[in-house]
C-alpha cells in the first residue's frame, strides 16, 4: 500500500463516520486540556512551595525539640517519657557557634487580648528583638521588642495589623495597655500588614 493510498483510506473514513470522528476530537482535545491544566497547577504549587520557603531565608535554621530514642519501645516509652523541651539556656548555647549570627526563640500560644469592654481570642508569639531580622518581618509602626537579655522580658508587645484594627480602629495604638490573659502590656509597635 502506498502512501497515498493510506491518506486516502483514511480521509475516508473519517468523511465516512463523521460523528465518531468529532468525538474523538473532542476526546483528543479534551485530554490535551487536561494535561496542560494539570501541569499548570503541579508548576504553580511548586513555585509556591519555593516562595515559601524563600522567605524564609536562606540561612536560616528551625530546630525543635526531639526525642532521646528514635526506634524502638524502650524504658522511656513504658514510662511515658515525653520529649525534652528547649531552654533559653539551649539557645544562648546555640550563639556559642561561630557560624550562628543571631537566634530567635520562640513560643506559640494562645490567649485572650482585651481592651476595656473588646476582647479577642489570638495567637501569642513569645520572641526576642532578633525575630524581625530572622524571620525578615516588617514593622509598621513603633518599634520592635526591646534587645537585652532574653530572661528579663519587659511587659511590652507588638501588635499584629489585623488585631491593631479591630482593637482601635484608626486610633494610635502606641503605648496603650492591652490584657494578655491576667497580665497587662504595653503596646509598642504594629506589624506592617502582609
Amino acid at each position: 500500500m502506498k502512501f497515498i493510498d493510506i491518506l486516502h483510506f483514511a480521509s475516508g473514513s473519517l468523511r465516512g463516520s463523521r460523528s465518531r470522528t468529532l468525538l474523538m476530537i473532542l476526546a483528543m482535545s479534551i485530554g490535551v486540556a487536561a494535561v496542560v491544566v494539570l501541569t499548570g497547577l503541579g508548576e504553580g504549587a511548586r513555585r509556591y512551595v519555593i516562595n515559601q520557603f524563600s522567605s524564609l531565608g536562606t540561612n536560616l535554621v528551625i530546630v525543635f525539640p526531639g526525642r532521646t530514642e528514635t526506634a524502638g519501645v524502650g524504658p522511656g516509652m513504658l514510662l511515658g517519657q515525653i520529649p525534652r523541651e528547649l531552654s533559653l539556656d539551649d539557645a544562648q548555647e546555640l550563639l556559642r557557634s561561630h557560624a550562628i549570627a543571631r537566634i530567635a526563640p520562640l513560643t506559640i500560644g494562645s490567649s485572650q487580648i482585651s481592651l476595656g469592654a473588646l476582647n479577642r481570642e489570638v495567637v501569642v508569639l513569645g520572641s526576642t528583638a532578633d525575630l524581625l531580622a530572622v524571620r525578615h518581618m516588617s514593622l509598621g509602626q513603633g518599634q520592635f521588642l526591646p534587645a537585652g537579655d532574653i530572661r528579663a522580658s519587659a511587659s511590652v508587645c507588638v501588635l499584629g495589623s489585623k488585631i491593631k484594627r479591630e482593637l482601635f480602629g484608626q486610633q494610635n495604638a502606641i503605648g496603650a495597655w492591652v490584657r494578655l490573659g491576667d497580665r497587662r502590656f504595653r503596646v509598642v509597635g504594629v506589624m506592617a500588614s502582609q
